[in-house]
């Protein structure tokens, strides 16, 4: 397990943030970990130095992005993407062990804590930050 406090950075967009925070402050463990709720992130290079992990889409940039930052991530493509190119842009990373796949059909609550569980250790998170260089 990590052993210093969870931190969560949620980049969710000016319309969504209300709900967002309000879907956090209904969590009943939410005293266990920090919580950022930003409708927008004006420092990406230091927010992915920041991170141990990323979960996010998988946009061609993105990718780009994360593979550059060296960051662990877990990619949930938009289903509605063309050509389903998002799923490929993921399977970059998640093919050499530096990223998971978590198609949003699967996406709960419960399937991301079980993806998540395994890869909370800060060995394993190194180990698929250099896996992204």
């Amino acid at each position: 397990a990590l052993q210093q406090p969870l931190l969560v950075r949620h980049q969710c967009g000016q319309a969504q943030l209300e709900a967002t925070q309000q879907r956090y402050a209904a969590l009943k463990h939410i005293d266990s970990f920090q919580v950022e709720v930003l409708p927008f992130i004006e420092d990406m290079a230091q927010a992915y130095s920041d991170a141990d992990l990323v979960i996010c889409r998988a946009g061609a940039l993105t990718v780009t992005e994360i593979a550059t930052a060296g960051v662990a991530a877990v990619f949930v493509p938009l289903p509605t993407a063309v050509d389903d190119h998002q799923t490929a842009n993921a399977h970059y990373l998640a093919d050499v062990g530096a990223a998971k796949i978590c198609p949003q059909a699967t996406l709960s609550p419960e399937s991301l804590t079980t993806l998540l569980q395994p890869m909370m250790s800060r060995e394993i998170l190194m180990t698929m930050a250099v896996k992204a260089r």
